[in-house]
């Protein structure tokens, strides 16, 4: 699998979210094109490498999808380490410390060799 193919499935993977055990491939794609308001066709698709360009417009959806997603979870990350330093910060400081490099790698800050630019 070529280098661009595996990113592709990456961003796909980081639009449908986790496979649980009960997904099919297809019912797992399926949740990739709900949540990017792109056809399952597409979405099968840019699986299997037929759309790759990355100026594809259903390319650049996927990608926006993404990037929603990504700031989502970061924004739900950011909230825990406040709880918790509101809680305890000097006993939850590991914690939070890695919760804020995980909202920084979501968000692309400071991620050293991170060549996506969404």
């Amino acid at each position: 699998m070529s280098e661009e193919a595996s990113g592709m499935r990456a961003l796909i993977g980081a639009v449908a979210g986790p496979r649980q055990w009960s997904d099919t491939r297809e019912s797992w794609l399926n949740r990739a094109a709900r949540r990017s308001n792109l056809t399952y066709r597409t979405i099968k698709a840019i699986w299997y490498g037929e759309i790759s360009d990355a100026g594809n417009r259903s390319i650049r959806l996927l990608q926006h999808a993404a990037k929603q997603r990504a700031n989502a979870l970061s924004g739900r990350l950011e909230e825990i380490a406040r709880g918790m330093e509101s809680t305890d910060a000097h006993l939850y400081r590991q914690d939070i410390s890695a919760l804020i490099s995980a909202v920084r790698a979501l968000r692309g800050v400071d991620c050293p060799g991170d060549d996506y630019e969404g």
